[in-house]
């Protein structure tokens, strides 16, 4: 088995006056293992990343005062980090079940 990982990669945008903000979601696994998949949540701003979920930690990291500000909040909210938390198994394993058997059948 390779060492390199895979990453499935959606974006979600959204602009208002020359300014952009979008949302990503993505998965990191090396196997098919729900044990080996790291599913990662993150909100930009003009390119810069302020907030970030993410399922090896559990909960919200905050990168700038507003995206630690909405982290703060957010961690406190139980049924979002419920709802982030469902998505490693939720969003990511069915995809990558699907991609991993698709890349192994190619090497």
């Amino acid at each position: 088995m390779d060492s390199s990982s895979v990453c499935l990669l959606f974006l979600t945008l959204c602009s208002a006056d020359a300014f952009m903000e979008y949302a990503v979601d993505r998965c990191e696994f090396n196997s098919s293992d729900l044990t080996d998949i790291e599913y990662i949540y993150s909100m930009y701003y003009n390119r810069k990343e302020y907030i970030r979920f993410s399922s090896s930690l559990g909960k919200y990291v905050g990168y700038t005062e507003y995206g630690v500000k909405n982290a703060e909040r957010a961690n406190k909210d139980t049924s979002e980090l419920s709802v982030r938390r469902a998505q490693k198994e939720a969003y990511c394993k069915h995809n990558i079940d699907i991609d991993y058997q698709t890349a192994l059948s190619k090497s």
